[in-house]
């Protein structure tokens, strides 16, 4: 349905309120639920249709496009807002993007396919990895991946309703080549929230394949590159070690879904021959929902022919003309993920284009924004990857409220996170938006803590990057003046309501 224009009557010229209505409604298309805005133009994670000049320090979850994409879009499609997108269009459009993608990455014999989220992509490690033996696809986080994923992982279906408009049943199997899929979860930490080390994960991933292939199945590992909380997992150099103990018996699929991570670590897993999956509306700042799978040239010559259940969550267009069996899946267009997917291009190209010096200089002064912040609301932060730093780790940080507030649960901390998105307009003068919280450790009673995210964004810090020094210390001392606030006043509020709740 077509937002009202009356909606954009603050933000546009007259003349230009119907093409940002209709470029909003096809941006929050060809998806599922979440990404469908309320009568506010909010979707569940109260990212809006509209560039928002929201204080959005939480782009470990979602982002709200940014003023440059949405004004480039308007202007490249604004005389085609009022038709369909016909299906060759759409897979102009896609194929272009895959030649932007190859350059941005410095591709080479690489498949790309596109699906409209980054649970969506696990259909794309399931393709890649079948070769007539039952698959077992073994977990790395479940905590800290996309919470979908302990279902499309195993070839199930992970909501009522795909991407491409299907009913079916949740949980149940997308095609009945999956039916003997089995899910094996390996934690990422241990019970108190320290990541485990990496040498003991990739042995636990590796004795988990061993075991798979002794009962004649094929193992599909999933290991992280940013996590929900940054972690990277197991190390790069043990990834090295798995593929070259196992070869092409097993199929490895990296989650590097948050996309912080460089060019060049991305082209050293596809040389190991792992699936890389990725999507532009965490880190990169895109709206959201986009996916996009990178998948080696080598591991899909060797591919068999998409199974028929695929016709039911992803396009033609959406997967290389020379995969086997996607001529079969349906000539249909998704506009609005063909939106999304050209506004990540949009930041990824703004952020290559920033002096390295500049990234370095803000990735430093936000995380001591981050520790200050930590002293002053006297949290503590949850555990990183030990000394490890890398784009993940630098621009993702995760505060453990319950070191302060010891009643604050995750359920609590759920709580404070609508708060602040909801309200701290009203509290503070500016909309603030901070990462989901993530169940990372368990405290003493044996509820999940409380935790937030603070993250940057691709947009974020090409905003920052044009600030140096003082000026750039100022910024963030004001914007993390008003977290501060904003974090505390919501942790009263929710506290607040659950004593009363208890004693009444």
């Amino acid at each position: 349905m077509l937002l009202a224009a009356d909606a954009f009557e603050e933000r546009f010229p007259v003349q230009m309120r119907r093409d940002a209505a209709r470029m909003a409604t096809a941006l929050a298309s060809g998806g599922d639920r979440r990404i469908r805005p309320d009568v506010d133009g909010r979707n569940q994670y109260y990212a809006s249709v509209l560039p928002s000049d929201a204080l959005a320090y939480g782009s470990s979850t979602i982002n709200s496009i940014s003023d440059h994409a949405f004004n480039m879009l308007l202007n490249q499609w604004s005389d085609r807002l009022g038709r369909p997108v016909a299906a060759n269009d759409y897979a102009d459009g896609l194929a272009a993007l895959r030649g932007q993608l190859a350059d941005h990455f410095g591709l080479a014999d690489t498949a790309i396919v596109f699906a409209a989220s980054g649970t969506d992509l696990e259909y794309v490690g399931l393709a890649a990895a079948f070769d007539g033996r039952p698959l077992t696809a073994i977990l790395l986080g479940r905590d800290e991946v996309g919470s979908g994923c302990i279902h499309s992982a195993a070839g199930r279906f992970f909501a009522s309703e795909t991407a491409t408009g299907a009913q079916v049943v949740a949980q149940t199997t997308i095609d009945p080549v999956f039916v003997a899929t089995e899910l094996i979860d390996v934690p990422i930490r241990d019970a108190v929230g320290n990541p485990r080390a990496s040498a003991a994960i990739a042995a636990e991933l590796a004795q988990q394949a061993d075991r798979a292939a002794a009962r004649g199945r094929r193992a599909v590992i999933h290991v992280v590159h940013g996590s929900k909380t940054g972690l990277t997992l197991p190390t790069l150099a043990d990834v090295e070690r798995l593929t070259a103990m196992h070869g092409d018996a097993v199929m490895f699929v990296v989650d590097a879904c948050q996309l912080r991570i460089t060019p060049e670590i991305v082209r050293r897993y596809l040389a190991l021959g792992c699936v890389v999956l990725m999507t532009g509306s965490k880190f990169v700042g895109g709206p959201p929902f986009s996916g996009i799978a990178l998948v080696p040239g080598a591991v899909r010559t060797r591919a068999r022919a998409l199974p028929a259940g695929f016709r039911r969550v992803a396009n033609r267009a959406e997967w290389p003309a020379d995969w086997p069996g996607a001529g079969c899946l349906p000539a249909a267009s998704n506009f609005g993920l063909l939106l999304r997917l050209q506004a990540a291009l949009i930041e990824m190209e703004r952020f290559a284009a920033l002096p390295i010096e500049r990234v370095t200089e803000v990735t430093a002064r936000f995380g001591h924004h981050v520790m200050c912040l930590v002293k002053r609301l006297e949290v503590a932060e949850v555990p990183g990857a030990g000394g490890a730093t890398c784009l993940a780790s630098e621009t993702l940080r995760t505060l453990d409220l319950s070191a302060r507030w010891p009643e604050c649960d995750f359920d609590i901390a759920r709580a404070m996170h609508g708060y602040i998105a909801r309200r701290s307009r009203q509290w503070l003068g500016r909309e603030i938006r901070l990462g989901q919280p993530v169940r990372t450790h368990v405290m003493s009673d044996g509820r999940a803590a409380g935790t937030l995210r603070l993250s940057l964004s691709m947009p974020l810090m090409t905003e920052l990057a044009g600030l140096s020094g003082a000026a750039l210390d100022e910024r963030l001392s004001r914007d993390f003046a008003l977290l501060s606030a904003a974090i505390a006043g919501a942790a009263s509020a929710a506290l607040s309501k659950q004593a009363a709740a208890l004693r009444d």
